[in-house]
């Protein structure tokens, strides 16, 4: 629909006196006149407002009135669109385009309306039409296409239309989240640290790329470089709380638990109390051994809100510090039953029964973690760990050869399966797998020695240390 060019605030009051207008009409049974902009205005209103049918109404009258429009035949597609009819809406739409095979707005949307019957190819071909009739507004449109390759996994061709609607609006801050967005779904860290670099050196005050810089670079672990970047976008926009809140991740990240703090506290300060804050203050205060804090941090997290699960998990683990088990298995206890899928819930859940010689309900919290998290490394150790201690090396070999498929290259994987055969005396099968694991990683050989130190008293074992030395 048209939004003419009255100024906002103008054409707000303009709309409000056409619906009353128009309402009066209706509890009057009476027929007044109005321009195609008013009714559009009021059918604008109610589509809004979620009353699609109420729209319809206003447009029957309006058709009445004015039965040639073709800005109502636009309305009636946007009501279409809105009562779920959407093949209803492209035939409309079809009508238009006969009347008007220039107008971008047609293919606009009918672009959206395909995006929304899942017919991402279609709607990337109208977005293209569109394109090719605008005259303004590209930056958007581009945007819109971008979105549709997302849907295809096209994730190079959604840069691409990306940094096409940067070089015509460079200003254009959605553009430039959706664009770092995108280089994550790619995972394309260097080539978005590379794209950033240069944007901020061409638009050296744009708070948002330097934003993006910050986070590609935090991905690639360069936690300095990206402290810097993220402290520029702060110097330029100092109440981003979403830049405070990443370069606090980095100095958590980095030991410097203090620091972290103080920049978590500057996100409270400009968001509000929230819980994810609170939770992360917590952990500072956890990593520097300050239980008391992290526990009154969590808690204060926990009464913003009761399903945090990150603090539920954090009040455990401190407990579990204290010495107060029965304490932290209560709140893991809660974590999982809040977040019944969440792998660091039922992870240390399992790591606290066992310990707690609850065998049984531990190996069942393992279980569930191998199954639902099945790239967790640590589930599959520290369960194979407890059922050599229950059912002996054989049982422990067995289930962690049930992760092979995720983790057979995994140095830790390898070395802990030298262990448990060597343990179960098949010891030409764990020297086979020692001399592929000391060729694929030597220095990793230490974790063997750590699990299983009786392994250096093995001759065998200790000549092909010596001969895969680096």
């Amino acid at each position: 629909m048209s939004e003419g060019h009255l100024p906002q605030p103008e054409r707000e009051d303009d709309r409000l006196d056409s619906v009353q207008r128009f309402e009066a009409m209706l509890d009057r049974n009476d027929h007044y006149f109005f321009d195609v902009e008013e009714f559009e205005m009021i059918i604008e209103h109610y589509l809004e407002q979620s009353e699609p049918r109420r729209a319809r109404q206003v447009l029957d009258y309006a058709r009445q009135q004015h039965p040639a429009s073709v800005d109502l035949l636009f309305c009636e597609a946007q009501v279409m669109t809105s009562m779920g009819r959407l093949n209803a809406a492209l035939d409309v739409l079809d009508k238009i385009e006969k009347l008007e095979p220039f107008n971008e707005e047609v293919h606009l949307h009918k672009a959206g309306i395909h995006g929304q019957l899942r017919n991402y190819r279609k709607a990337i071909e109208h977005y293209r039409r569109a394109l090719d009739l605008a005259d303004e507004g590209l930056d958007e449109i581009y945007l819109d296409l971008a979105f549709e390759h997302e849907n295809c996994e096209e994730y190079a061709e959604a840069i691409e239309c990306l940094q096409q609607a940067l070089d015509m609006n460079p200003e254009n801050e959605a553009v430039l989240y959706e664009l770092a967005y995108c280089f994550d779904l790619a995972d394309a860290h260097e080539a978005s640290i590379t794209f950033f670099r240069n944007f901020t050196n061409d638009h050296p005050y744009s708070f948002v790329a330097w934003y993006n810089l910050g986070n590609a670079l935090a991905k690639r672990e360069r936690l300095e470089e990206s402290n810097q970047a993220l402290e520029l976008c702060l110097a330029i926009e100092d109440h981003f709380s979403s830049a405070h809140f990443s370069l606090a991740r980095n100095l958590l990240q980095m030991g410097r638990f203090n620091d972290a703090i103080a920049c978590y506290q500057e996100t409270l300060e400009t968001d509000g109390p929230q819980a994810v804050t609170f939770s992360y203050i917590g952990e500072c205060y956890e990593k520097m051994e300050q239980f008391e804090q992290a526990l009154i941090h969590y808690d204060q997290a926990l009464a913003l809100d009761p399903n945090w699960v990150d603090a539920w998990i954090g009040r455990g683990v401190v407990k579990d510090q204290l010495g107060r088990t029965a304490e932290a298995l209560a709140d893991l206890e809660q974590a999982v039953h809040v977040a019944p899928d969440h792998g660091d819930a039922l992870y240390y859940q399992a790591n606290i029964l066992g310990r707690a010689g609850r065998y049984e309900e531990s190996l069942r919290a393992y279980e569930r973690l191998n199954t639902q998290e099945p790239e967790n490394l640590d589930g599959w150790l520290d369960h194979a760990d407890l059922l050599l201690v229950v059912k002996g090396p054989d049982a422990a070999l067995r289930k962690l050869r049930e992760g092979e498929l995720v983790h057979k290259l995994d140095p830790r994987y390898r070395f802990r399966t030298v262990s448990y055969l060597l343990r179960d005396g098949k010891l030409q099968e764990a020297l086979l797998q020692l001399e592929e694991a000391l060729m694929a990683d030597h220095p990793a050989h230490q974790g063997l020695l750590d699990h299983y130190p009786e392994a250096a008293d093995i001759p065998q074992v200790l000549h092909l240390i010596q001969l895969y030395r680096q």
